[in-house]
């Protein structure tokens, strides 16, 4: 028994005198990761892809950032499995009046991607393998958009389909064309843009009002998806956004203006689950934001989206109070309550 009391204290001893009081609290492996944001998109000719570095650090974290490119000099490559690309780094002057590294790098991939082809990124930092990391994305079909239409035939002249501000709009979309092929979208983005001028005297600026976007998600097992556009929320952003008492709005009016254009994104499911996990709308202060990425060894995220879009034009009430083109008053009744 003595003996048996004795090998423990002996191996009690034996721990505690191999320890040591100081503890490394960021281990070496916590220090470093590679960070990849991309999106890969079809209606652009030129793709960038941003990589940085995640980093750890016992000094004071602004201190660090100040002087340290977080950047990363990589070899970065794209593949369909039949062609590659080989990414050409550009530097880029980030805002001036941060108080960062002043340059970031970015990788200029000069290639449009095809929609329901799998890429694959690589990311091979030479200094170090260890950071090297890979992602794949599925490129979407872009929507077709069934409502609003392409066109209508007004008397013998087509003209773009004109939408009541006023009242709901029921936006109606497929995932694609081809109905018979499965749907390789996530989630969807609805947005807008409006192309005006601002007259002030003498003086005419231009400018687009963007508006949205907002994430849509698939309903399930349907096929032909609505998104209902509520009464006047359209007309009440821009209405807040052209708000200039001293100017004149004027914008282009005839039947087959583009100065109001829908945007409908169809978004791959790693990007819409990226987007939907770091939506701040969906959390709040006593939620533990979980962490998503397709990055294979690193953080962030490589997905892709694929754009449709349809022009539309606005009734005269929406043009008489958002001050357009100086339109009149309409005989009916036309408020903004």
């Amino acid at each position: 028994m003595r003996m048996q009391r004795y090998k423990r204290w002996l191996l009690l001893s034996t721990l505690l005198g191999g320890c040591s009081t100081d503890v490394e609290l960021v281990s070496r492996a916590a220090r470093e990761r590679i960070v990849v944001y991309g999106i890969l998109r079809t209606d652009q000719e030129v793709q960038y892809i941003r990589i940085g570095k995640l980093f750890v650090t016992q000094e004071d974290a602004a201190a660090y950032a100040a002087r340290t490119d977080l950047s990363v000099l990589a070899e970065v490559t794209l593949s369909d499995g039949q062609q590659i690309w080989r990414a050409i780094p550009e530097t880029v002057e980030k805002i001036p009046s941060q108080p960062f590294y002043p340059f970031h790098v970015v990788y200029r991939l000069p290639m449009r991607p095809t929609p329901r082809k799998t890429y694959t990124l690589y990311v091979h930092v030479p200094h170090d393998t260890l950071l090297n990391v890979f992602a794949q994305t599925t490129v979407p079909s872009p929507p077709y958009i069934a409502k609003p239409e392409t066109t209508i035939l007004i008397g013998n002249q087509y003209a773009y389909p004109s939408i009541d501000l006023r009242k709901k709009y029921a936006i109606q979309f497929f995932p694609q064309l081809n109905s018979q092929l499965p749907s390789l979208a996530g989630g969807y983005e609805l947005g807008f843009s409006f192309y005006y001028g601002e007259v002030v005297g003498q003086d005419t600026f231009w400018h687009t009002l963007r508006i949205g976007p907002r994430r849509i998600a698939p309903t399930s097992n349907v096929l032909l998806q609505t998104y209902t556009l509520q009464e006047k929320e359209l007309l009440s952003t821009a209405y807040a956004n052209l708000n200039n008492p001293g100017a004149k709005y004027i914008y282009d009016n005839n039947r087959l203006s583009k100065a109001w254009t829908l945007y409908l994104t169809a978004l791959d499911t790693a990007l819409y689950n990226y987007l939907r996990v770091n939506d701040p709308a969906t959390t709040d202060f006593t939620t533990v934001k979980p962490e998503y990425t397709n990055i294979r060894g690193g953080l962030g995220v490589f997905g892709s989206a694929a754009v449709a879009y349809r022009h539309f034009r606005i009734d005269s009430c929406s043009e008489y109070l958002l001050r357009l083109n100086d339109t009149p008053a309409p005989m009916g009744p036309c408020s903004l309550e």
